[in-house]
């Protein structure tokens, strides 16, 4: 019954190991992908908040539907611009961008990119310097792990504002459950083979 029990524990840690491979997410590095010609590059996102920040897409990126590593992003708060039309000075208004990730079949129904993205943001009362410091290089970390679903067969990514990229590791991520439940089959297997010794 033993010798049974720990042959089942045995294959599931195999099937475990096998599952940790395909389970894993596909690195990309989203500066070296070539993907469709003539899509991405640099480009500018304008408003709201009468604002205009540098950007840059990625090409479109057909790929199978699974989960992609892109690798990670550090977006930084910017300073808005000021409003042309005479109104109260924006200055003191800071946005915080984020990543533009866009799914869909490519060419049919692919959307466009996106004008503007901006998940957070927040206001100095004009005139305090105190306030406007806090936020002059403040940023988030973003982990850009992306599952593409069954049906659709392209990806493009959108970095907006003042970012820095950092390419994801050659070897794939994999997620979290499948190491957690191998590594939970490989105690058991040791208890039991602890045990046996004792008998």
């Amino acid at each position: 019954m033993t010798t049974r029990l720990a042959r089942s524990l045995a294959a599931a840690a195999l099937s475990g190991l096998a599952g940790l491979a395909s389970a894993a997410a596909t690195p990309i590095d989203l500066l070296t992908i070539p993907g469709v010609p003539g899509t991405g590059g640099d480009a500018t996102v304008y408003g709201p908040c009468y604002c205009d920040q540098a950007s840059w897409f990625s090409p479109v990126m057909l790929l199978g539907p699974g989960t992609y590593d892109l690798g990670t992003v550090r977006q930084y708060w910017v300073l808005s611009g000021i409003t042309p039309d005479g109104g109260p000075d924006q200055g003191s208004l800071w946005l915080l961008f984020s990543p533009v990730e866009t799914s869909g079949t490519w060419p049919e129904d692919f959307p466009p990119e996106t004008t503007s993205v901006i998940p957070g943001l927040v206001v100095c009362q004009q005139g305090d310097d105190a306030c406007n410091a806090s936020f002059d290089g403040k940023f988030v970390d973003d982990h850009l792990v992306f599952t593409l679903p069954q049906g659709q067969n392209a990806v493009q990514v959108g970095l907006i504002g003042h970012y820095l990229y950092t390419p994801p590791l050659a070897a794939a991520v994999p997620e979290p459950v499948t190491p957690a439940l191998l590594l939970a089959g490989l105690a058991m297997m040791g208890a039991l083979a602890r045990r046996r010794g004792r008998a």
